[in-house]
Formats: C-alpha cells, structure tokens, sequence
C-alpha cells in the first residue's frame, strides 16, 4: 500500500510526499506552484521534504511581495 503525508507551511496546504510500497522511496509532489522545482525530487525523510519545502516558499513568498510592491 502506498503511504502519503500532507505538507503545509504556516498553514498553507503546499504538497504531498508520498511513500513507495516497494522500496520505501519518498517523493515530493508539489501542489503549490512556488514548489514546482521539488516536484518528483526524492527525499531521504518526511522532514527533509518540510524542511526544503518551508525554505523555498518562504523564499518565494518574499520575492511574490517585492514584485508586488
């Protein structure tokens, strides 16, 4: 059976990692668009995928409010 674990930042509903049956593989699945360049990276954990996760959208939420200003 196939395992996913939802990823949200401050909140915001941004992927998924999901967990191969066969060989334990964890895959990022980005919902977000600011997350698209993670989108099918493998990772080593759950935490690992937040970790890089929180960093790039915080990142990207930052540059979305300097263009807008």
């Amino acid at each position: 059976m196939i395992k996913s674990e939802v990823v949200e930042i401050d909140g915001v509903f941004v992927g998924v990692v999901i967990h191969s049956r066969h060989d334990g593989t964890r895959v990022f699945r980005a919902i977000h668009e600011w997350l698209r360049p993670l989108n099918g990276q493998i990772m080593a954990s759950l935490q690992d995928a937040r970790t890089l996760a929180a960093g790039l959208f915080r990142r990207q939420r930052v540059v979305a409010a300097l263009a807008a200003a």
